[in-house]
């Protein structure tokens, strides 16, 4: 029985952290580059990105 809940705790940390965590982490970038970028793109993708990496969230590289 201890082990069952110990998984469950464990799936559930791990959910949280690779998941829903960096999600709402992105949620909040995007808000806050939208309010600061004044509708200019490249100035939103410059916040957005530093936003992401202070708060330990990796931005995928595009491929060209």
């Amino acid at each position: 029985m201890a082990l069952v809940i110990l998984s469950l705790l464990i799936g559930a940390g791990l959910f949280y952290w690779f998941e829903y965590r960096p999600s709402i982490v992105r949620e909040r970038c995007s808000i806050e580059a939208e309010k600061r970028a004044d509708k200019d793109a490249f100035v939103y993708e410059i916040i957005y990105r530093h936003c992401l990496r202070k708060h330990g969230v990796e931005y995928p590289e595009q491929k060209e």
